[in-house]
């Protein structure tokens, strides 16, 4: 009697459990197990803004798009403030830019996504006996006030300087923030890429030049600016001038074909393999 009672129990449990797992494979449409697909999406996203954000941008779109096939992504430049109008307008989805919203364009109902964080670090060729350079120094250096590391403590050799090509977002930022926007010295040494300044600078005696942190390594000595030393800590916490973050603004919360576009910008995928080449991807952060 006490087995086939426990006998009637076992069974009883064992239908359960068969119900309960062909409801859990059921899936939460009552679909075939793993036969659930996201939706295909479709449509025309727009973007526009900083020239700075504009190369993540249109690789962020081509590589969308691969994936998308039914969507298109529209990429245009303008700069930062006709970013943050048109999104703000309606004119586009997104608007990139490569500054914090200024106080009058706080109002005006838009949400950041971080995407990147650039960081510029000033370097020097590994021979020159100088750590340590203040801001005003810097900016007399590139824009060719100083000439000679004598006027910096170091030997009497005359300074070789280094800079990115106009079409440089990190150029932008250095010639703001460092130069105030003066125009570099004539006669400095143009290169086309981070890697290009690091490798020319490395190579070149009493040469001083800027690259993206990312790129930063032992073949070129990198200097404290205003004593503050180039890494990803002090940026984060705002400490280091040389940095800023990258920014895509939606008008309201990203919906749609909007929040997927950044929710693919700000995947590990993309940030690892595209933002890294030059900036610190936000998932390191």
């Amino acid at each position: 009697m006490t087995r086939k009672k426990a006998f009637s129990v076992a069974a009883a449990a064992m239908v359960t459990l068969v119900l309960v797992l062909a409801a859990g494979c059921g899936g939460e449409n009552g679909g075939a197990a793993g036969g659930e697909e996201k939706p295909a999406l479709s449509g025309t996203l727009n973007l526009s803004g900083s020239t700075t954000v504009l190369p993540l941008a249109q690789e962020a779109a081509e590589m969308f798009m691969d994936e998308n096939p039914r969507v298109t992504v529209n990429v245009q430049g303008g700069g930062s403030s006709v970013g943050i109008s048109n999104v703000a307008e309606g004119v586009v989805d997104i608007g990139n830019a490569s500054r914090d919203l200024q106080d009058e364009e706080k109002n005006l109902g838009l949400v950041d996504h971080k995407i990147a964080l650039d960081v510029i670090a000033v370097i020097v060729h590994k021979d020159v006996p100088v750590d340590d350079l203040t801001a005003a120094q810097v900016k007399d250096i590139f824009t060719g006030k100083i000439t000679n590391w004598k006027d910096l403590g170091g030997p009497n050799q005359a300074i070789k300087v280094v800079v990115r090509d106009e079409a440089s977002g990190t150029r932008e930022m250095f010639d703001e923030k460092a130069l105030e926007k003066e125009k570099p010295v004539a006669g400095a040494i143009e290169c086309n890429s981070n890697g290009i300044v690091r490798q020319t600078v490395s190579s070149t005696p009493f040469s001083i030049g800027y690259i993206s942190l990312g790129y930063l390594d032992n073949s070129v000595k990198a200097l404290k600016y205003e004593g503050v030393t180039a890494n990803k800590e002090n940026a984060v916490k705002g400490s280091y001038p040389l940095s800023r973050y990258l920014h895509m603004f939606t008008k309201g919360e990203a919906s749609g074909l909007a929040r997927a576009f950044l929710d693919f910008v700000l995947s590990e995928r993309f940030q690892n393999e595209v933002v890294a080449r030059e900036y610190i991807p936000v998932n390191q952060i």
